[in-house]
C-alpha cells in the first residue's frame, strides 16, 4: 500500500511538471492578451521575450516606450520581468510581435508610411490648420492635410508646444483638437516631420541643448541626493537631481527603484514626488546619467 502511494504521489508530480511546462499554442495567442514575461536575449533593435509560448516573441525596441529609446540596454537586460501585450502575428510564419505599450498593436494591417515628399520644401514660416491625433510625455503628434489631400502626422515636441514651460502635454492639448502649426523639418530617410505651434521669429523654439553632466561627475556613488520624478516611464523613472548650481535629469531603472521585484514604476513613484536617489554612473559624452534608490551593494 506504501509503495502504490508513493507512486501515486510520483505520478502526481509528473503531470504537475507536465502543466507547468506546458506551452502556449500559437493559435492561442491573441492580439492585445497582455502577458507577464522574461527577457531572453537584447539586440540593439529589440529584444526577445519569453511569454510562456511555443517561441519567443519579439519586443521591437519601437514598442518599448511611446518615448524614443535610444539604447535598448539601458533598458532591457537578459532574465528581466516585464509585462507585454501581444501586437502582431504573422500566421504564414508562424512568429508574433510584443509591445510594452498597451493599444499598440499592428491591427488589421499595417498602415504604409506616409510620404512627406509633399511637405519637404514648404516654408517653415507657414501656418497650416492640424488635428492632434495622439499625445506622448514628450509631445503630440499632429495629422496635417495639405490643401491638394496629402496628409500626415507629424511631431510637436514638447518644447514647442508654446512659449514656456510645459510641465504636463495633455494640459495643453487633447486628440481631435484643431491646432496651428508650422512645419520645421522634414526627413524623408527616416520618415519624419517635426513641427512647431510657436512662432519662428526672435531665436526662440530651438531644442535644447543638451545638459553638461560634468559637475555631476564628481559626487560619489554613495552619496544620496534629493531628486524630483519629473517622469515616468515602462522602464523606470527620470528624476531631476542638482549639483553645483545645475539640474539634470537621470534615469532610475525599475530594477534601482526597489530591492524586490517592481512589476509596476507607477505603483511605486508619482510625478512630481521627491526621492533620495544616488548617482551611479555619468556618461557626459552621451548626456545620460544612471541614479539608483536602492541602497549601495
Amino acid at each position: 500500500q506504501e509503495e502504490a502511494a508513493t507512486e501515486l504521489r510520483e505520478e502526481m508530480m509528473r503531470l504537475m511538471q507536465d502543466m507547468k511546462y506546458k506551452r502556449i499554442p500559437y493559435d492561442k495567442l491573441e492580439v492585445g492578451q497582455k502577458y507577464h514575461g522574461t527577457v531572453k536575449s537584447v539586440l540593439d533593435f529589440g529584444a526577445f521575450v519569453d511569454i510562456g509560448a511555443e517561441s519567443d516573441g519579439l519586443l521591437h525596441i519601437s514598442r518599448i516606450s511611446q518615448e524614443r529609446i535610444e539604447n535598448i540596454y539601458d533598458v532591457l537586460s537578459e532574465g528581466q520581468q516585464v509585462d507585454v501585450w501581444i501586437a502582431g502575428k504573422r500566421e504564414d510564419e508562424g512568429k508574433y510581435g510584443l509591445t510594452m505599450v498597451e493599444g499598440l498593436t499592428d491591427g488589421p494591417a499595417r498602415r504604409a508610411p506616409a510620404d512627406l515628399t509633399p511637405f519637404a520644401d514648404l516654408p517653415s514660416d507657414e501656418w497650416f490648420t492640424g488635428v492632434v491625433a495622439r499625445t506622448a510625455p514628450f509631445g503630440a503628434f499632429v495629422t496635417v492635410t495639405l490643401e491638394d489631400g496629402a496628409t500626415a502626422d507629424g511631431l510637436v515636441h514638447v518644447s514647442k508646444i508654446k512659449d514656456g514651460f510645459v510641465d504636463n502635454v495633455d494640459d495643453e492639448v487633447s486628440v481631435g483638437q484643431d491646432v496651428k502649426v508650422r512645419i520645421e523639418s522634414v526627413d524623408l530617410d527616416s520618415n519624419r516631420m517635426s513641427l512647431s505651434m510657436r512662432e519662428g521669429f526672435g531665436g526662440g523654439g530651438g531644442f535644447r541643448e543638451p545638459v553638461d553632466l560634468t559637475p555631476f561627475e564628481s559626487v560619489s556613488p554613495d552619496t544620496w541626493v534629493n531628486g524630483k520624478v519629473a517622469r515616468l516611464a515602462p522602464f523606470g523613472a527620470f528624476v531631476t537631481v542638482t549639483a553645483e548650481g545645475k539640474s539634470a535629469d537621470g534615469l532610475v531603472h525599475i530594477t534601482q527603484i526597489r530591492d524586490g521585484f517592481v512589476e509596476s514604476v507607477e505603483d511605486e513613484l508619482s510625478v512630481g514626488q521627491e526621492v533620495e536617489v544616488r548617482i551611479e554612473s555619468v556618461d557626459v559624452d552621451s548626456g545620460k546619467m544612471s541614479l539608483s534608490m536602492k541602497q549601495p551593494e
